[in-house]
């Protein structure tokens, strides 16, 4: 693979050593210009970038759906995203309709990564979704997720993220949970799918600011093999989002909205 690369270690095992060479990602800086926002830096594993920088737009609350992107350009490491809403520079600024339905107004929209999600509690809204999935399918979906983090198995170090939307299956792979998450987001609003009608299985932890992301897209159903944290439960269930976590060895915990999953199947 392009973004594999080979690094020299000491591999110990039993009391023995030995030098060896470990693959690993080849991850690197890219930059997200959003109209006239600030530009912003993440380190990823660079591949899907178009599906990367809708994904996070959405989930940032910056672009409500695919039909508000007037343009998205790549240039080596820049990703230079127009939107419909011409955001200008210190307007860091999420999408709301006015009550009187008057156009769009403007909410602060904080950095999730430095606790901003504390601001976005009096702005959840409930997610509404009549998804149910069966339990079974929980199961044998984390499996489809392991079985296909081609990326993960070379080298360990990504994150898997897939979405589920009827018989359709995407999976991403990054070297941070955020963005492999926002791309899977990012490729089914690009297919335009129903995302109320879809949900995401992911690897790593569950706290707020992961969780919001499924808040604002409305996702109804999030599953991982890891923990939640309390402030992801909290987001969660204030959410009315399905929170599943611990999927190993056949066994699961269901945390919140638990009417979506079912039991006995």
């Amino acid at each position: 693979m392009d973004y594999i690369k080979e690094i020299p270690a000491i591999r110990w095992k039993n009391g023995e050593f030995e030098k060896v060479l470990e693959k690993t990602v080849k991850d690197e800086n890219i930059f997200i210009h959003i109209d006239e926002l600030q530009v912003r830096k993440f380190s990823t594993y660079p591949k899907d970038l178009e599906d990367f920088c809708i994904g996070y737009a959405l989930a940032e609350g910056l672009i409500k759906n695919i039909d508000d992107v007037e343009s998205i350009q790549i240039k080596d490491k820049d990703i230079f995203l127009k939107t419909k809403y011409n955001h200008k520079v210190n307007n860091n600024l999420s999408l709301t309709e006015d009550e009187d339905n008057q156009g769009i107004i403007y909410e602060s929209l904080m950095s999730d990564s430095a606790g901003g999600w504390r601001s976005e509690l009096k702005n959840i809204e409930p997610v509404c979704s009549d998804l149910k999935i069966k339990a079974k399918d929980i199961i044998a979906n984390m499996l489809v997720l392991t079985d296909n983090a081609k990326v993960w198995k070379e080298t360990g170090s990504v994150h898997v993220a897939q979405l589920i939307y009827g018989d359709e299956v995407i999976i991403r792979e990054d070297v941070s949970r955020h963005v492999a998450v926002d791309k899977v987001i990012g490729a089914a609003a690009r297919k335009n799918y129903d995302l109320t009608h879809s949900y995401i299985c992911y690897s790593g932890r569950m706290p707020a600011d992961m969780i919001i992301k499924f808040a604002r897209v409305k996702i109804p159903i999030v599953i991982s093999n890891a923990a939640p944290a309390g402030s992801g439960y909290l987001i969660a269930d204030e959410a009315n989002i399905t929170m599943v976590g611990f999927v190993r060895n056949n066994r699961f915990n269901l945390y919140t909205a638990p009417d979506r999953v079912l039991l006995n199947d």
